[in-house]
């Protein structure tokens, strides 16, 4: 070895140990350092999990930060895809624990991540993860505990609907999966079938009235093939349920729309309005 390699070499070893200064290694070779330990059961493979998590590059920079971002991450701990990687970490924790690990960077990009590592990161760098166990679950607790959510939000959901539908003196008709609607302006008679594209206007708004999207903004429909869950349930009903021309008031419950997941700018359970015209059909071929 050279002595540049030498030099390169002693100074990578001397920035590992500085950065590693405080932390222990496990058996699966995994800096870590617990900072609130404490007792009950150690998380297992299909446990799920609900964390807060920060991770940084080796120049300290963050990456990731679900403080920041007000949404804890949920995930299933599974089988490790490297040794040393955070699932070796997050079985090592129990509840309530909190702690930092240092996870190689080439490693967690292509075998856990399963894509490159970005040009920002450094070959070689240790990125560290700082995680607090906020729940531990089973997959069974989750399912039950989701039901619940699910109906409580949806005997909310129907009595802000009801208020919606009577503050606005709409005459709706309810379908039997519960998509609520009201033709504005009918068109012809021409439905689209299943596979054919339907080019639509729509704006959508929460039952406050907020918007959160409209291609009307941009003043170019959209196209998609209806009836092939492209688009939420809702939208697949009501476009193969109205004739080509029409325009219509749609409200969506979350069971038809994204349900218990947030989706971008749209929170976990919303109901949504849409403010619909079917501006054309083109037959599938």
């Amino acid at each position: 070895m050279t002595r540049r390699l030498l030099i390169a070499a002693a100074v990578a070893v001397s920035m590992f140990q500085a950065c590693s200064d405080g932390f222990k290694t496990n058996e699966d070779g995994l800096q870590y350092q617990i900072h609130t330990d404490n007792s009950g059961d150690r998380i297992k493979e299909g446990d799920i999990v609900t964390l807060q998590m920060v991770y940084r590059s080796d120049s300290d920079s963050v990456l990731f930060d679900t403080y920041k971002s007000g949404q804890a991450i949920k995930l299933m701990v599974g089988p490790q895809s490297f040794k040393g990687d955070l699932m070796s970490g997050l079985k090592m924790l129990t509840e309530k624990d909190s702690a930092t690990f240092l996870i190689n960077a080439d490693s967690l990009f292509e075998k856990t991540f399963n894509f490159p590592r970005p040009a920002f990161i450094r070959a070689g760098s240790y990125l560290s993860f700082t995680v607090k166990v906020d729940k531990v679950q089973s997959k069974d607790q989750l399912e039950s505990e989701m039901k619940a959510e699910t109906e409580k939000q949806s005997a909310l959901e129907s009595v802000n609907i009801e208020k919606y539908v009577t503050d606005k003196k709409l005459n709706t008709t309810k379908t039997a999966s519960g998509l609520i609607y009201q033709v504005t302006k009918q068109g012809g008679s021409e439905k689209a079938s299943v596979g054919d594209t339907v080019v639509v206007h729509y704006t959508g708004t929460f039952l406050d009235g907020n918007k959160f999207d409209s291609s009307r903004d941009s003043g170019k429909p959209l196209e998609f093939p209806v009836g092939k869950s492209v688009v939420i349930k809702g939208w697949d009903e009501a476009f193969l349920t109205i004739t080509k021309g029409t325009k219509a008031i749609v409200i969506c419950p979350s069971s038809l729309g994204y349900g218990p997941s947030a989706n971008g700018p749209i929170p976990a359970f919303s109901t949504l309005v849409f403010d619909v015209e079917l501006v054309n059909i083109k037959k599938a071929k």
